[in-house]
């Protein structure tokens, strides 16, 4: 059955139309519409948001597998092949050595995420990866790399961030220097989950350094004045008496290709101590962890000097009384 039409009392509607106006207008992100315009109230619009920058870290490899297969090809028999904390260990090692190298995956390796995250105050926006290929006789490592000029001509080891690799000799070594090259070369793994596109040479050494020279066999050390870089310290101070070590200026506004290529060269220590200097200065750490910070969240940071708050002579000559005051560096 259909109900009745029932007729408005004379003005009723008018009426309602104000009450339901009245209504409108009190509602949040309404108004009314401006003079002249379609009448009524409507919403109004939230200012559109700025997209959030992606981080900028990219991912790691595993092991690129011509990579991988070529550098286990250059390793003595037999090869072990086991996990190494996050990562993928091949060795040609036995015996003490061999346990000695599980004792760096059980401890500064498995330890190394937190702490560069700890350290620098940025955390890698991309999971761990790579392969660890660690000789135990440094005559096969130094063939392998003459057999391929593709890779870095050097003696201590080397990392290939693009193809998730690292590779350095462990045997006829201490432990402790192996772990402090093996940990360095993490880092160069790291900042590319981290950061993305490569580091300024100052920055992405200094910062590696930091690590590897604070890293043993138990674990890392805490940052403390000049431990672990006591001979950086001493021969960067000899390099600024003899006016042949280049202010930090210059330092930071090398570019890979003129990094430490001088015949003499001070730019891996004075890189280390450099970075060192700003995670101690208690003024400057909070900043230049910004800093990185911004870096590794996809913005475009300041110069470092602006971040810092420092115009280049007063940080030079912060670093310098730093340099050269008492031994446990402090600021």
């Amino acid at each position: 059955m259909r109900l009745p039409i029932r007729s408005s009392p004379p003005g009723g509607g008018r009426a309602l139309r104000a009450l339901l106006l009245l209504a409108a207008l009190a509602l949040p992100g309404c108004r009314q519409a401006p003079e002249g315009g379609a009448g009524g109230p409507f919403p109004t619009a939230p200012p559109p948001r700025e997209p959030e920058p992606a981080p900028a870290g990219r991912p790691v490899s595993a092991g690129e597998p011509a990579a991988v297969a070529a550098a286990r090809a250059a390793l003595g028999t037999p090869v072990v092949a086991e996990a190494c904390g996050p990562y993928q260990l091949l060795t040609d090692a036995a015996g003490p050595l061999l346990g000695g190298l599980r004792e760096l995956c059980a401890g500064p390796v498995t330890a190394f995420e937190s702490e560069y995250r700890h350290r620098f105050g940025v955390a890698p926006s991309e999971p761990p990866a790579g392969t660890l290929v660690l000789f135990a006789e440094r005559r096969r490592f130094q063939r392998y790399v003459a057999a391929d000029p593709r890779l870095p001509r050097v003696a201590a080891g080397f990392s290939l961030a693009l193809d998730g690799l690292v590779a350095l000799p462990a045997g006829e070594r201490p432990l402790a220097e192996v772990a402090g090259t093996l940990i360095h070369e993490l880092a160069h793994l790291a900042h590319r989950r981290t950061f993305g596109s490569p580091l300024e040479p100052w920055l992405s050494e200094g910062l590696a350094d930091e690590l590897g020279y604070s890293a043993g066999p138990d674990g890392f050390a805490s940052p403390a004045g000049f431990t672990g870089m006591e001979g950086l310290r001493t021969r960067l101070r000899g390099g600024y008496a003899t006016g042949r070590a280049g202010p930090l200026a210059r330092l930071v506004a090398l570019p890979r290709s003129s990094f430490d290529r001088d015949p003499v060269s001070w730019d891996y220590d004075q890189a280390a101590l450099f970075v060192r200097f700003l995670l101690l200065d208690p003024e400057l750490a909070p900043r230049f962890r910004a800093w990185l910070a911004a870096r590794a969240a996809g913005g475009t940071p300041p110069p470092l000097t602006a971040g810092l708050g420092l115009d280049e002579e007063a940080l030079e000559s912060r670093f310098r009384r730093w340099l050269d005051g008492p031994a446990r560096g402090g600021s």
